[in-house]
């Protein structure tokens, strides 16, 4: 009868070999190939069995080798290994180099298949538990992927996908400390437009401004930490270190004032409203990590820098880019081409010295009461 399971013989000695035909004659087992034990890789990986039978004869440290290479092998560390020999001598030598079974030549024929068979059938079980948990693991891959990547650039996703301890600190609610670029985009004349328009225009405006904020912000591989009302915090090297953050900051805020500037144009001429975009930039210290409560949780930025890139956004008119001398400090030899306009220092809230700011400013600027 045609056999549905291949077997793999390992051995020299044509005895053993003679032996194991005759215990498979008529079985549904067949022997698919002989080989010694330094071929029995190559004879694996052109075609993997689904038993493999050693013939011991005696202490063989070429077998012993053989097998834990198999057991140490994620392709072939559930390929049952029986062992067959004519004595019982080195039964725990053969167990200790990975061997699921143990018999001996003297075995009757029919208890030699049941113990095969169960080989077999253990050995089905294992892959299946594998199969399955390795697809319960993409799956949760596939999930962690697609919540990372809703506010994180694909590469980013990646990267943090890569780096167990990174992706385990975003999950638990790790607190950690980086150095970053932290960006607030804010729409101006969003008052007037919400007054003007039905609310389900209103949304949809806003659909189309946040994608257009997160389309650039992703192009610079940047992080989306928050999305409320009418603005965006983004972070640049944080949580993946950038050691070009600012200067990304700086390129991707030129996009958004220009695309922005392009959707604000056909905004005017389908809905006759008057917006524009304003941005801050600082570079500094900030703490990532969950904050919230035990019911919810936002992965967000928080620090000084982050407050002093709000209080930046909120003081830059439609078209400008405001930023700190920060910022500035770190564009020093990036290759960067940008004319900053120096600005009056801005006082801050409980800080006793104002900080120095600038900006770069559009070719058409729009005051708007905020």
């Amino acid at each position: 009868m045609r056999g549905s399971f291949r077997a793999l013989f390992v051995g020299e000695r044509a005895e053993s070999h003679a032996l194991l035909i005759r215990m498979l004659e008529g079985s549904d087992i067949v022997i698919d190939d002989v080989v010694s034990p330094d071929q029995v890789i190559g004879s694996v990986a052109a075609r993997m069995p689904d038993l493999i039978v050693v013939a011991i004869d005696g202490e063989s440290k070429a077998l012993a080798d053989m097998c834990r290479g198999l057991k140490v092998n994620p392709a072939t560390v559930s390929l049952p290994i029986l062992a067959l020999s004519r004595t019982s001598k080195s039964r725990l030598a053969a167990f200790d180099a990975g061997v699921d079974d143990f018999l001996t030549q003297q075995i009757r024929r029919d208890e030699f298949l049941v113990r095969v068979h169960g080989l077999l059938r253990a050995a089905a079980s294992r892959r299946q538990l594998a199969a399955e948990q390795l697809a319960e693991e993409v799956k949760r891959r596939e999930a962690i992927r697609a919540a990372f990547r809703r506010y994180i650039s694909p590469k980013v996703a990646d990267r943090i996908l890569e780096n167990p301890d990174l992706r385990d600190s975003m999950l638990t609610g790790a607190n950690t400390r980086s150095a970053a670029a932290v960006m607030f985009a804010d729409m101006r004349g969003f008052t007037a437009l919400s007054e003007r328009l039905a609310p389900t225009e209103v949304v949809s405006l806003l659909n189309e401004f946040f994608s257009l904020l997160t389309d650039v912000a992703f192009e610079y591989d940047g992080t989306i930490f928050s999305m409320a009302g009418d603005s965006l915090l983004i972070g640049f090297g944080v949580p993946v270190e950038q050691a070009d953050g600012p200067q990304r900051a700086i390129a991707a805020a030129r996009q958004m004032l220009l695309r922005f500037g392009e959707l604000a144009g056909r905004w005017k001429i389908s809905h006759d409203i008057e917006t524009g975009l304003g941005i801050g930039i600082n570079v500094g210290e900030v703490i990532a990590g969950n904050v919230g409560s035990a019911s919810y949780m936002n992965y967000t930025i928080i620090g000084d820098t982050v407050n002093v890139a709000a209080r930046l956004a909120q003081r830059a008119r439609a078209g400008e880019m405001l930023f700190s001398e920060a910022v500035l400090r770190s564009l020093d030899g990036s290759g960067i081409d940008i004319v900053p306009l120096a600005l009056p220092p801005m006082i801050l809230r409980g800080r006793s010295s104002p900080i120095d700011i600038f900006c770069v400013p559009s070719d058409h600027r729009i005051d708007f009461r905020h």
